[in-house]
């Protein structure tokens, strides 16, 4: 009886990918790419300052603490940057952590990609080369030199050298930009010769992270929501990561309403949308925009939520424009507006808050004085309203704005720096 012997899949044994160990640290990280694979490459892409060099200063930093190698290319920034920034991001450590993990990080120049062959065979797989012994390869950038699309004959030796360290069990990470589109930098083929691929975006404090693309895990297009620590400046994930709704109160002339909003990080590959059923787009619109102009509130591209509550109204009037604008912040930095708060002003195309017609604050005051309206309360008015108010009520504030930004520092003063 003849045995045949299978030359299927079932005979193919499985791979157990060996992985390089990230501490504790760096948890957020492994648990959204799965592992950190010995051998692997790795794409991370994005604007510039959004924090890429940071993320692989960090891995290098946290590998370097553990006793393992980084040969760290520099293309665009100098040796002394880098210590710098590595200083900088280990600052909090203990002194004696902090110096092994900046001792095993080796920074070098890289003057053309097609030489990365090369250097592989004579530095770092070479056993009397400088970098023999080294697990982590980044390479910051890869476009430094003005790499354009076309050079396809550097971009073959950038492949032939990712191959050769994934031979050698020796990870790579690739720094790249984005074009002015957000699509990463280069040839198409540069994202089918990699395992991984990590693209960060800016919104504001926030630099949401993605995964479009993983061999060693899920693909991740849900935002992750990370943010710079302020004193060292090491990525962390946020605490702030589920959306949250914001009610901003206001008064139109018959009692009290509400501008309630939602701000989110819209999915990987789709651009921001506005949602406000029975709101002018184009007046929300020219609103975002307003909040964007206010140093450090970078809100384009992101996803809106916004609703009204006009007991008696049936339109959106103009002196919505305040408040609207205090929910959509208040829901974007994730700080709560006081519940006593009262925000009344239209927002013109240079943030000015303009005057409110006299006949509301007129009746807004007769319904405080007449007991209608509770107190406490603390009321965001244009200059030139609040100038009209000369009797004082018991338990009522009145704050006098001449732009967004006066009614944003006053409720939130820890913002403003």
């Amino acid at each position: 009886m003849v045995t045949s012997v299978s030359d299927g899949l079932l005979s193919v044994e499985q791979k157990e990918y060996q992985e390089l160990n990230l501490s504790k640290n760096l948890d957020w990280l492994k648990l959204r790419i799965g592992k950190f694979v010995s051998g692997g490459i790795y794409l991370i892409a994005g604007q510039p300052g959004i924090g890429k060099s940071t993320l692989g200063i960090q891995l290098a930093l946290d590998l370097g603490s553990t006793g393992e190698k980084t040969l760290y290319i520099l293309t665009e920034q100098s040796k002394e940057e880098l210590s710098n920034r590595a200083r900088q991001m280990s600052s909090d450590w203990p002194r004696e952590l902090a110096n092994k993990a900046l001792d095993n990080i080796k920074p070098g120049d890289l003057y053309d990609i097609e030489t990365l062959p090369n250097l592989l065979g004579r530095e770092i797989l070479n056993s009397s080369g400088k970098y023999y012994g080294i697990k982590f390869i980044v390479i910051d950038s890869v476009h430094g030199h003005g790499l354009s699309a076309g050079a396809t004959n550097k971009y073959k030796r950038l492949y032939e050298f990712c191959s050769q360290c994934k031979s050698n069990g020796i990870t790579v990470l690739l720094v790249a930009h984005v074009t002015k589109k957000g699509d990463i930098a280069g040839p198409k083929d540069m994202e089918h010769n990699v395992d991984c691929v990590i693209v960060m975006r800016k919104a504001m404090i926030y630099r949401p992270l993605f995964i479009p693309k993983n061999r060693y895990g899920p693909a991740i297009f849900k935002p992750i929501p990370l943010e710079m620590d302020k004193i060292t400046t090491a990525l962390k994930v946020s605490t702030h990561s589920e959306t949250v709704s914001s009610i901003a109160n206001t008064f139109l002339g018959n009692g009290l309403a509400e501008a309630q909003a939602a701000v989110s990080l819209p999915s990987y590959g789709t651009r921001g949308k506005i949602t406000a059923p029975n709101l002018p787009r184009k007046e929300i619109e020219q609103l975002t925009n307003c909040i964007s102009q206010i140093p450090d509130m970078e809100i384009e591209d992101l996803d809106y939520t916004i609703h009204c509550r006009l007991p008696g109204e049936k339109r959106y009037k103009a002196l919505l424009g305040l408040p609207v604008c205090m929910a959509l912040i208040s829901s974007y930095i994730q700080r709560d507006i006081p519940a006593y708060h009262i925000y009344l002003g239209e927002i013109d195309l240079l943030r000015k808050v303009r005057k409110v017609p006299d006949e509301i604050i007129t009746t807004l005051w007769e319904q405080i004085e007449n007991g209608s309206i509770d107190t406490p309360k603390r009321i965001f008015l244009p200059k030139e309203s609040a100038e009209i108010i000369t009797n004082e009520i018991d338990g009522i504030t009145v704050i006098s704005c001449e732009k967004l930004d006066d009614a944003v520092f006053f409720t939130w003063p820890e913002l403003k720096k």
